[in-house]
């Protein structure tokens, strides 16, 4: 066999023992706790007339289900879970659970293989009609737990019971005994004694531990927490909490943790590397996300060569780049970004990969400035595949829903940036709006709502701006995630909180606009507070409380707290620094690419710069140059409330 058949092979040796499931203690509890509820249901059907109450039927499927999905727990944990009053079980059922772990702990290896073998016997096998269905959820789970089992060999079977005896002594065992009334308890200890043999937990536990050497005990089996359903279950929900509200997701420093346990348990799951570039992107820590964005790559592409699948290799080549455009585009590394973007382009062209065509396109127009955006956005496609391509998914054409809602949006921007008339603009945006609320997209709605009220307050209509905003916050964006229900809270929720608060501050109401900022909790409202305190201080001719003010926008948005110095140095006298302060800011706004906040910051700045000139200088037609070029830059880029008050 030559070198590339082996290393094939040892790929596949690879891939297959990735896909082992350990068998851990808090399985074996989880079994435990599925097959005293099957043994009493049974005793229920025996009887006439007695049925398990619905609410008892209902909580113990859904805690089972958790119990499932959810990675290991310690076994404190787990009584905790049982005992807290959140979900409604029969006392009786957790008298029996308290047995069956209790005659494991002290009967060795033979309890521990019965518990799982005797309750698929008694519950799919021996009772008629079953209990439990083989295919069903609770089925699939026990048959896959006896399965493994009965993979082990008998010095890894030794090797579990030794961790569940660890796993016993690390909880409170006595937690849910004493939970239970005196009654009920002394009723368990005489049927436990009936059965099995109790022993008291104060003497025995020490004694059995020594017996078994559990201090001591060997690594053969290995214990993993999570299994790949229930990393790929975690990454999905997390994955989702991320792009649709990050408050309801793991805090970042708790995820990353999480996710460093879900490596070290499966080493060959890529799409955990996938999951940690997000949380990376999400705390803005460049040099993390690019190591996990390659770590997943890297993984991915290792197991499709093992699946021996050129299309496959391909596909995760171009995608590579795509994601690293959009990764250097959020972290402002434009020139990189452009590098990706056109190998991104040229890997789609190649496999006639439209997603990937438009998404490349997208973060081209992104990061390309005003030219590239101009050509890619004026050229997006609308139609249908060409002819040349007629197999293409519906979801890779560029004529899907989202991809054409999404490039009305930002042609939209891009119009505005440029001074386009206001009826065109609100007619993509209306276009864009059509399809979102065709198809139901959530994101794509509240971006527009946002992009509207944008608008609105650009051109100075502040009552139509109030309007788009609280249409915004009022929307109902909730939705499920796993087994609860989240609401949208993302970039453009944030907006509408910001612009929400910039229109009562408009209105003369700095403290609704500081409530509604302390109400909402978000970046940029709190952003717009801190702005409009800023002004009411130097109207006030609060120095030291505007300078504090400015110094703490500052961290957020650098050239608006320039244009606050400029004017504080200006009331307080000091021309020559707020000049240097205006002409820092013109530069900028000069050299920096097109955007709708450099167009109202560069007209905000010209006006400042005539009111000290007027106030400081005795040669006015400089005064009146700097008023006609802004009036001028006003009505060009349909500024209209600058407008008119700079011809005033």
């Amino acid at each position: 066999m030559d070198l590339g058949s082996d290393s094939l092979d040892i790929m596949k040796l690879m891939i297959v023992k990735g896909n082992i499931e350990n068998i851990t203690p808090h399985k074996i509890a989880v079994v435990a706790f599925i097959r005293e509820y099957g043994l009493l249901k049974i005793e229920a059907n025996r009887m006439i007339d007695c049925t398990v109450a619905p609410k008892y039927r209902k909580d113990f499927c859904m805690l089972a289900l958790k119990l499932i999905q959810c990675p290991d727990m310690e076994f404190k944990e787990l009584e905790a879970l049982l005992t807290d009053g959140r979900y409604n079980l029969l006392s009786v059922h957790l008298q029996n659970f308290c047995v069956r772990l209790q005659n494991i702990y002290v009967n060795g290896v033979s309890a521990l293989t019965d518990c799982v073998t005797s309750t698929i016997d008694k519950l799919m096998i021996e009772s008629n009609p079953c209990i439990m269905a083989r295919y069903s959820v609770l089925g699939l789970y026990l048959r896959r737990i006896l399965l493994h089992l009965d993979k082990l060999t008998f010095v890894q079977v030794v090797s579990l019971y030794k961790s569940f005896c660890l796993y016993y002594q690390r909880g409170r065992p006595g937690l849910m005994m004493r939970s239970l009334s005196k009654e009920k308890l002394n009723n368990m200890e005489q049927q436990g004694n009936s059965t099995s043999p109790v022993i008291p937990e104060e003497s025995k536990p020490l004694e059995l531990s020594m017996k078994m050497n559990i201090i001591d005990r060997d690594n053969s089996f290995e214990e993993c927490q999570w299994s790949r359903k229930q990393a790929e279950l975690f990454t999905a929900q997390q994955a989702n909490l991320l792009q649709i509200n990050e408050k309801k997701a793991m805090p970042p420093r708790q995820l990353q943790k999480t996710i460093i346990q879900i490596m070290n348990d499966i080493p060959e799951y890529p799409d955990i590397h996938f999951l940690s570039f997000l949380n990376c992107i999400r705390t803005k820590e460049f040099s993390g996300a690019q190591d996990s964005l390659y770590n997943y790559f890297d993984r991915t592409i290792f197991n499709s060569s093992g699946n021996n699948t050129g299309t496959d290799r391909n596909k995760n080549f171009r995608y590579a780049a795509l994601n690293r455009a959009a990764m250097h585009t959020h972290f402002g590394h434009r020139s990189v970004a452009m590098e990706a973007v056109r190998e991104a382009l040229a890997r789609a062209q190649e496999a006639a990969d439209y997603a990937c065509l438009v998404g490349a396109a997208t973060w081209g127009a992104l990061a390309g400035g005003r030219a590239r955006r101009a050509a890619l956005l004026t050229r997006a496609p609308r139609s249908s595949p060409p002819p040349a391509a007629p197999t293409v998914p519906p979801a890779a054409t560029p004529s899907h829903p989202r991809h054409t809602a999404a490039a009305a949006q930002l042609l939209a921007q891009h119009a505005a940036a440029n001074g386009a008339k206001p009826a065109y603009i609100f007619q993509v945006i209306m276009r864009g709006d059509s399809i979102n609320y065709l198809h139901s997209m959530t994101d794509l709605t509240m971006a527009g709502l946002a992009n509207t009220a944008a608008l609105w307050a650009l051109y100075g209509k502040t009552e139509m701006a109030s309007i788009a905003c609280q249409l915004l916050l009022d929307l109902n964006t909730k939705c499920t995630v796993g087994s609860g229900s989240v609401w949208h809270a993302t970039e453009a929720s944030a907006t509408g909180g910001a612009g929400a608060a910039a229109c009562a501050a408009w209105r003369g109401a700095p403290a609704l606009a500081h409530a509604l900022a302390s109400h909402l909790r978000c970046p940029r409202a709190h952003q717009v507070a801190t702005r409009y305190h800023a002004h009411s201080a130097l109207r006030a001719g609060k120095w030291e409380e505007a300078d504090q003010s400015i110094r703490q926008l500052a961290s957020s948005d650098r050239w608006e707290s320039q244009l606050l110095k400029a004017e504080m140095y200006y009331l307080k006298g000091d021309a020559s620094e707020a000049l240097d302060s205006l002409y820092d800011i013109l530069d900028y706004c000069k050299t920096e690419d097109d955007s709708l906040h450099f167009v109202s910051l560069r007209v905000k700045a010209m006006i400042l710069m005539s009111q000290v000139q007027h106030s400081y200088s005795n040669i006015q037609s400089t005064n009146i140059r700097v008023l006609n070029e802004a009036l001028w830059l006003a009505k060009d880029m349909k500024i209209f409330l600058t407008a008119c008050l700079l011809a005033v």
